[in-house]
């Protein structure tokens, strides 16, 4: 059973305060997520989704100027930040950016062609749209659950609404600090779960924590603030780039699977 959040003041997050202070967080938000959605058509990073390297495990992060290092034999897949894959065989030792030379084509034909330009077997990987079934539902689902029993780093997206679940370990109330503000929430009887407060607006990088009874911090939420994204494979992308390995993995996991039954294992 869901439920609305039952809220009490503890430090200066009234509702009142919230006024021309809300309104101006909500431009800087969108400026801000303009800023990430032009830095992010411009990066190369990558994710790693197999590889015959013990080292290199799925989810571990490529940026564009680490060197990544593949012996003769040795194979990686790589899931670019657009949702784009990539096969790699050795011998490679380079990295992602000088691979890459300026006003190449962007994206995967780009890497493709410039690797292939230097001699390194690559090619795209086409697994599909359909190939992360857990991504899609996410995308679908609009919402973020957020456990405030374990710390972690959340993503949420433009459209998408922060729940926060129903503890166990507290009696029904739990206490949020953001820096010096301090508020108590609370879950109505046989409520699982609440919805994210809506006069605390949620901005990329905040921080909040839950507070013992002495208060003492027990865990800390991280939230990163996501722009659109057009498949489940570029949901996983942004995911594990921003950090937030604890929604991605079980949809990494999937995409590894789908990869492999494609005929694209590392060999």
């Amino acid at each position: 059973m869901d439920g609305r959040c039952c809220l009490r003041s503890a430090g200066g997050w009234g509702a009142g305060g919230w006024g021309v202070a809300g309104r101006l967080s909500r431009l800087l938000f969108a400026a801000g997520a303009l800023a990430l959605a032009v830095g992010w058509a411009q990066a190369e990073d990558a994710v790693v989704i197999s590889s015959s390297m013990p080292a290199q495990v799925p989810g571990l992060i490529v940026t564009d100027t680490q060197t990544l290092n593949l012996p003769a034999g040795g194979s990686i897949a790589l899931l670019l930040r657009s949702g784009q894959m990539v096969r790699i065989r050795g011998p490679f030792d380079g990295t992602l950016a000088a691979a890459t030379p300026t006003g190449a084509t962007s994206g995967a034909a780009g890497l493709i062609e410039a690797l292939r330009g230097q001699g390194v077997d690559a090619s795209v990987i086409g697994a599909g749209r359909g190939a992360s079934p857990v991504a899609q539902r996410a995308m679908d689902d609009h919402g973020v659950a957020v456990d405030p029993e374990h710390s972690a780093i959340y993503c949420v997206g433009p459209n998408e609404t922060v729940w926060l679940n129903r503890p166990k370990a507290f009696n029904g109330s739990l206490r949020l600090r953001r820096a010096q503000s301090v508020r108590e929430v609370s879950w109505p009887n046989g409520a699982t779960k609440i919805e994210w407060p809506g006069d605390l607006i949620i901005e990329d990088g905040d921080r909040f924590e839950t507070l013992s009874d002495r208060g003492a911090p027990v865990t800390t939420m991280i939230f990163r603030r996501l722009g659109d994204v057009a498949t489940p494979a570029a949901w996983i992308a942004e995911h594990l780039l921003l950090g937030c390995r604890q929604q991605a993995e079980p949809a990494l996991r999937e995409l590894a699977r789908a990869v492999d039954e494609a005929g694209d294992r590392p060999r």
